[in-house]
């Protein structure tokens, strides 16, 4: 019966089954229409019963692709100060939906310092007082808060499996891990002093400034035991803040008018490449680890990864705020001062030229969406998403609230 079926709808059509359709059929029956009246209603009758089976047994052709959106991130602003007065009122974190581009219900966390995301964007950790407290981003939830020992927060960091998270206290010279399978604090590891956090690729090693000590150093630590090696000496002047390429191979370690690379594979530090300008407190590398971009005074420097050696420096507004890249590498946001506004100026990385300043505010704090489309820049009253393909600021997001004090994305 099969046989017979699929002779009968090749003699009707003239094609093989699976390319049947009705408009297929339509034609062929217009073709024959000379035919006796009998044999092509027949035959019509036929060809449309096996198209039907052959449906049945070798299923539909498929249909055009179905683009679906991918699910919307949020953006997180931090505000140290209080949501009604500042000072007077704990501050907390305020959820903005990039689908909407409206802020959701401020969350009540105390007075957070610094925030990280764990890399499946599940859990966000907001450093607060002398506690982490971890975040749902499913629900905007703050979970119960952890106590970490020593004085407040200065940094916070996630390991790159996601399960460690390392909290440093400013002044204590502690760093304390925090499991986020339990929530609960590890035993404090102890270090001169801690500040900044930055961790290899393979998250086999974290490096800690230690921000209160003159000459500087930075002390590398074994994530899997959790134990401090030797402090690393890295110049004169207090180290400000600390990057890893990403390749793994250096730590650059970010001082008032220096840049000291550390091998990770020797724990020695190379000779401090010599910066325009001061206090260079930003680094930022392209995806390929080719060159990082530190930002300082008023200026941005590319520094090649290869050859540590310094480009001319690019001029933008001062003080440099922020620095972000978009995945493709293609471009460097730069958030700044100009004047008495504030702007996020775009520099081409095949050219290290700056495009046209973008108008925002003071204070602007700036962070890029996953998919790499949008910058939102955040300031004062209002936070604005800006096109990454124009670079043409939307709509403005007015906020209930003044002065972010950071911003993260989730993934």
């Amino acid at each position: 019966m099969e046989t017979r079926l699929r002779e009968l709808m090749q003699a009707v059509v003239g094609d093989p089954p699976h390319r049947v359709t009705a408009a297929a059929v339509r034609r062929q029956v217009v073709r024959r229409r000379t035919r006796e009246a009998a044999g092509i209603l027949a035959t019509v009758f036929v060809a449309v019963v096996g198209v039907t089976a052959a449906v049945r047994v070798f299923g539909a052709a498929p249909g055009p692709a179905v683009h679906q959106r991918p699910p919307a991130s949020t953006v997180y602003l931090l505000y140290a100060h209080g949501f009604v007065r500042p000072g007077l009122t704990p501050g907390g974190l305020l959820p903005i939906s990039t689908a909407t581009n409206t802020p959701g219900r401020p969350i009540h966390v105390g007075f957070p310092g610094a925030a990280v995301l764990t890399p499946d964007g599940k859990t966000v950790y907001v450093a607060t007082g002398y506690t982490v407290t971890p975040i749902s981003t499913a629900t905007n939830t703050p979970g119960k808060p952890i106590h970490v020992q020593g004085t407040p927060p200065f940094g916070v960091a996630i390991n790159p499996d996601g399960k460690t998270v390392y909290v440093s206290g400013s002044f204590s010279g502690t760093l304390t891990p925090v499991s986020t399978v339990t929530n609960t604090a590890g035993k404090p590891i102890h270090v001169a002093s801690s500040g900044a956090i930055a961790f290899t690729p393979d998250g086999k090693t974290a490096y800690v400034v230690n921000s209160q000590e003159s000459p500087g150093t930075v002390t590398p630590i074994s994530t899997a035991a959790n134990r401090p090696g030797k402090p690393i000496h890295v110049g004169p002047l207090r180290p400000d803040a600390i990057a890893i390429a990403p390749d793994g191979k250096t730590v650059y370690v970010l001082g008032s008018h220096t840049v000291t690379p550390i091998s990770t594979a020797t724990n020695r530090p190379g000779k401090p490449i010599r910066l325009p300008g001061q206090g260079c407190c930003f680094i930022a590398f392209t995806p390929d680890g080719k060159t990082g971009y530190v930002g300082g005074n008023g200026t941005v420097a590319p520094i090649s990864t290869a050859t540590n050696r310094v480009s001319k420096p690019i001029r933008v507004g001062i003080p440099v705020q922020e620095i972000v890249l978009t995945p493709d590498g293609k471009t460097a946001y730069v958030a700044n001062e100009e004047g008495p506004v504030g702007t996020v100026v775009p520099i081409s990385t095949a050219t290290n030229r700056p495009g046209e300043p973008i108008r925002i505010g003071l204070h602007t704090l700036i962070a890029i969406t996953p998919d790499g489309k949008t910058i939102y820049a955040a300031a004062q009253h209002e936070a604005v998403p800006i096109s990454t393909a124009t670079n043409r600021p939307g709509k403005p997001i007015r906020l209930p609230h003044r002065q972010p004090s950071g911003i993260v994305i989730t993934p």
